[in-house]
C-alpha cells in the first residue's frame, strides 16, 4: 500500500482512533496507518511482553483457527509473517491432508492441497501481528485506558473524537481526558458500548439478531507425547445434529503442544475438572481424542468459556449515521466461535475499510462502510447460524423451509466429501471463506450428487478407526 499517495489524496485525515486492541483493532490500525498521519489504539488492558494470554481475551485460551481467507489477507498486510510464525515453532497444516475430520457422515477424505494454515495459538498470532503494527512510526498504543463515550462535532452531524478514562494515570496525568479524531473505529468486541454511545448523541440503537445454540467450551494444553498418533496434525470429532451435542478438537501448536478444546451445545457444557474433562472425551463419537490425551502431560489448567452466541447488530439499517464513526469486528457481528470465522472475518472487514478510504468521495463514508461490512458478514453469518439452527435447543428463531432444504443439500455434500476429493476441496473452500456457498451448486457437484443419491444407505458408520501410534526418532519402538 502506498502511504504517500493515500495521504496526498486525503490531507485532512490527520488522526484516527481505534477502540480496542485485539485482532480486529490491530488490523484496523494497520489499515488506517496507510491513510492517516497518526493512529491511536486505545486498549483497556496492558499487553504482555510476549505471546501470552491477555485478561481481556478469555477466549484466547481455546483453539483458534485462522481460515485461508484470513491468512491470505494477513500475508498481504504483513509480508514475512508466515516466516515469523514458522520460526516460532508453529506447524504448517494442510487443511485437506493433515486434519482428521470425523463429519456426521463419516471420516472426510484426505488428500494434499494448497489450503495450508498456520497452526499457531491465538497468543502467538496476535503478538506477531501486534508487534508489527507497534513498529509503524505513525501508530501509538494507549494501554490501560477506557473509552467513556463519543465526542460530537460542532455541527452535531458526526463524531469528533472520544472521551477517555485512564485506569492508572501516571504522576501528574489526569484521570480523564479527550482525544479529537477525524475517524473513530470501534473494534471493542462483543462488549461494545456503541449502541449506548450513539444513543447519547441522539441516534437510534441498532436492531439486534441473536442466535444462541448455548454452546460451551472447555480447553486444556498438553505436551505432545514422544509417540504421538501418526498421520494427522489436527483432529476434529464433529457432533451430529440434532441429537449429538458433543464435539472435540485437537490442534498441534508451537512449542510441541496440543491445544484441546471440547464443546457441548444446548447447555451440555464440558466439565472443567480433570476427571470430568477426560471422561467427556470418552463420550465423543470416536475414541481417538481420548486415546491421544489419555497419557499426555497437561501443561495448563482447564479453562471454560460460554459467551458463544451469534450476535448481529444491524448498523447498516439505521436511517441516520454519524460521520467519522465506524464499527467493525465482533462489535458489529460476532459469530459462534466453534466455526473459526472471527479473525478471518475481522481481516476481511479491515480490507473493506481500506477500500472505502481509498475512494475519492468522503461524504457518507461511514454509512457506506457499514453497508459494505454487512455484505462481508452475510456469508459467515449464514454458515454459522445455518448450522446452529440444526439444534432444537437453539434460541433466536428457527430455520425456514428454504434453510432446511439447504441444510439437507449440505448434508449430501458432506456425505459425498467422504469419498470424493474434488467435492471435499470445494466444500473446504467455502468453509474457509474463499468461495461462496453458491459454488456448491455447480453442475459438476449436482450431477455427482444425483448419481450417488440412490446408492447411499440410511445408516452411518458404527465403528471408527482408533488412533495409531508411531515411535519418535528418539524413542525405541518397544517404548510405544
Amino acid at each position: 500500500m502506498n502511504k504517500q499517495t493515500s495521504r496526498q489524496n486525503s490531507n485532512s485525515r490527520r488522526h484516527a482512533v481505534v477502540i480496542g486492541g485485539s485482532m480486529a483493532g490491530v488490523l484496523a490500525a494497520r489499515i488506517l496507518a496507510d491513510h492517516f498521519e497518526r493512529v491511536t489504539v486505545v486498549e483497556r488492558d496492558r499487553y504482555p511482553q510476549g505471546p501470552a494470554a491477555r485478561k481481556g481475551a478469555p477466549q484466547a485460551r481455546h483453539v483458534h483457527v485462522l481460515l485461508t481467507r484470513g491468512q491470505r489477507i494477513l500475508e498481504q498486510l504483513f509480508p514475512g509473517l508466515a516466516d515469523d510464525l514458522t520460526a516460532a515453532g508453529a506447524p504448517v497444516v494442510d487443511a485437506a491432508q493433515d486434519v482428521a475430520w470425523l463429519t456426521p457422515a463419516g471420516w472426510a477424505i484426505r488428500f494434499p492441497s494448497d489450503l495450508t494454515l498456520w497452526s499457531a495459538s491465538r497468543e502467538l498470532l496476535e503478538w506477531a501481528v501486534r508487534r508489527r503494527v507497534m513498529g509503524l512510526p505513525n501508530v501509538q498504543f494507549l494501554e490501560e485506558c477506557d473509552v467513556a463515550g463519543l465526542l460530537p462535532d460542532a455541527a452535531g452531524q458526526g463524531v469528533a473524537g472520544v472521551a477517555l478514562r485512564r485506569r492508572r494515570p501516571a504522576a501528574g496525568e489526569k484521570m480523564e481526558g479527550e482525544f479529537t479524531a477525524d475517524l473513530v473505529v470501534d473494534a471493542s468486541g462483543r462488549g461494545s458500548h456503541a449502541p449506548q454511545w450513539l444513543g447519547a448523541l441522539g441516534y437510534s440503537a441498532p436492531e439486534e439478531t441473536v442466535v444462541n445454540s448455548c454452546l460451551g467450551y472447555a480447553s486444556r494444553v498438553y505436551q505432545v507425547p514422544d509417540c504421538p498418533p501418526e498421520g494427522w496434525k489436527a483432529l476434529y470429532l464433529q457432533s451430529k445434529a440434532p441429537s449429538g451435542t458433543r464435539s472435540g478438537l485437537l490442534l498441534e501448536v508451537e512449542g510441541k503442544r496440543w491445544m484441546v478444546t471440547l464443546s457441548g451445545r444446548g447447555g451440555d457444557y464440558p466439565p472443567t475438572d480433570d476427571a470430568g474433562f477426560v471422561e467427556f472425551t470418552r463420550s465423543l463419537p470416536s475414541p481417538m481424542l481420548y486415546e491421544a490425551i489419555r497419557d499426555a502431560k497437561p501443561l495448563t489448567p482447564i479453562s471454560g468459556y460460554r459467551a458463544t452466541e451469534n450476535r448481529l447488530r444491524h448498523y447498516e439499517r439505521l436511517a441516520r449515521w454519524p460521520e467519522g464513526f465506524v464499527v467493525l469486528g465482533d462489535a458489529a457481528c460476532a459469530f459462534n466461535p466453534v466455526y473459526g470465522q472471527g479473525m478471518s472475518t475481522a481481516a476481511a472487514g479491515a480490507m473493506t475499510l481500506d477500500q472505502c478510504l481509498r475512494r475519492p468521495e468522503k461524504k457518507g463514508l461511514a454509512k457506506r462502510f457499514q453497508r459494505e461490512l454487512a455484505a462481508v458478514n452475510a456469508i459467515p453469518w449464514l454458515l454459522a447460524t445455518g448450522e446452529d439452527y440444526r439444534y432444537p435447543t437453539t434460541t433466536g428463531g428457527r430455520a425456514g423451509w428454504l434453510a432446511r432444504l439447504q441444510q439437507k443439500y449440505v448434508d449430501w455434500v458432506v456425505q459425498l466429501s467422504t469419498e470424493d476429493s474434488a467435492v471435499r476441496l470445494q466444500f473446504l473452500k467455502v468453509l474457509h471463506l474463499i468461495e461462496t456457498p453458491q459454488t456448491l451448486f455447480r453442475p459438476s457437484i449436482v450431477l455427482k450428487l444425483l448419481r450417488r443419491a440412490f446408492s447411499w444407505g440410511a445408516s452411518q458408520p458404527t465403528h471408527w478407526p482408533r488412533a495409531q501410534r508411531t515411535p519418535s526418532a528418539a524413542t525405541p519402538t518397544s517404548g510405544c
